[in-house]
């Protein structure tokens, strides 16, 4: 199954998370689960959160529950809200390689 997690960050978390920032890219480097693809949006507005994509194959997602949570920055409350769901990709270059 493929799922995403799309994670907003907390403005008032940022010092948190520019010193968790290596930790967690290496946690996701280090993944046991198959990251498709992650990574972050372009820099918010100012005031407002920055945006983070993780798409990945799983068996189930409890398994990439557990991963998550298991995230640097999910641990330290870095994100305001994260949303953890299958995705049924159907159309794109890339659902080929899927």
């Amino acid at each position: 199954m493929i799922v995403a997690r799309y994670a907003v960050s907390d403005p008032g978390k940022a010092a948190e998370r520019s010193r968790l920032l290596e930790e967690h890219k290496a946690y996701l480097h280090g993944a046991t689960i198959r990251i498709l693809l992650s990574g972050p949006s372009a820099p918010p507005a100012e005031g407002k959160g920055s945006t983070a994509i993780v798409i990945a194959e799983v068996e189930t997602l409890a398994e990439f529950d557990a991963f998550s949570a298991e995230d640097p920055f999910v641990r330290s409350c870095v994100y305001a809200s994260v949303d953890i769901f299958e995705w049924r990709p159907s159309f794109g270059l890339l659902q080929e390689s899927l």
